[in-house]
């Protein structure tokens, strides 16, 4: 067998799970995950090294099969261009998130001292990413999921990135919270009622505690960040959101009220609301 038609079999097999493109594209992924192929090589037919592995194929059909994401099966992914390992611990982090890092780094890079507070730290993608391009900065990260920071710091040290972890429940624990420059966070803002909404392969999948909020309250943790980020960020320190974009104009009007000035609501490149900001009088 070679690679060409290994590649056809795992597409044709997913197709009926992921619809044509989406089970090409996860076929590619696990050959180069498997034997270090190029999409180009897969298609120039070569020959299958080390049939041991197409066990390992099978397995991870299997749980694609079962919705599984293929980021979990693998134990990697990607994130601004850096790799993190990523588990049903943490979220698997997102291209619009990494709009919310671009952002971030955009505004701050001219900046000689800098210190970042990142809370919902999960995987330690935010945290990390903006140590990586903005090296001047001190950066902390907090979590209240021992297993998220973990894996968080297992990240760090898989990208030589400095970062202070906290584990803190920021919603009741006010204790330790370092004085800074900036507070980002991408805090739980999926409303229990979305839920139909959203893919098996979430919902089965990935920490329900890093995804949703009650439908009653669903700027609880904006809030709760906001108030405590009025104590703890210097003066002229900013406040950066990923957010429900559902909620973009109330959450901006929440920042108004809680004293923060310069409130702006970014969309991302779906042309949605996704991230929110303002700065401290």
């Amino acid at each position: 067998m070679h690679s060409e038609e290994l590649f056809r079999q795992a597409a044709d097999r997913l197709e009926k799970f992921y619809g044509k493109q989406e089970a090409q594209s996860l076929s590619f992924l696990l050959l180069q995950a498997l034997y270090g192929w190029s999409r180009s090589e897969i298609l120039a037919t070569k020959q299958i090294p080390d049939l041991s592995k197409l066990n390992i194929l099978e397995s991870y059909l299997n749980r694609l099969e079962q919705s599984e994401p293929l980021q979990y099966i693998l134990g990697q992914t990607e994130f601004y261009g850096y790799p993190f390992e990523v588990n049903p611990s943490v979220l698997i982090p997102r291209p619009e998130t990494e709009e919310l890092v671009q952002w971030i780094i955009s505004e701050n890079k001219n900046k000689a001292t800098l210190s970042i507070l990142d809370i919902g730290t999960g995987s330690g993608c935010i945290a990390i990413a903006l140590k990586k391009n903005l090296p001047q900065a001190t950066v902390y990260a907090l979590d209240v999921s021992t297993q998220a920071l973990e894996t968080a710091k297992k990240n760090a040290l898989l990208n030589q990135a400095e970062i202070n972890f906290i584990d803190q429940n920021i919603l009741s624990d006010t204790t330790g919270i370092p004085r800074t420059n900036i507070i980002v966070s991408n805090p739980p803002y999926v409303m229990e009622q979305e839920k139909p909404l959203m893919r098996k392969n979430v919902l089965a999948y990935e920490p329900s505690l890093a995804l949703f909020v009650e439908d009653q309250d669903p700027l609880l943790f904006y809030r709760t960040i906001a108030e405590k980020a009025a104590q703890y960020l210097v003066p002229q320190g900013k406040i950066y959101f990923e957010i429900n974009e559902q909620f973009g104009k109330e959450t901006a009007e929440l920042l108004t009220k809680t004293g923060f000035v310069k409130t702006r609501i970014m969309k991302d490149l779906s042309g949605k609301d996704r991230m929110v900001g303002g700065e401290l009088n």
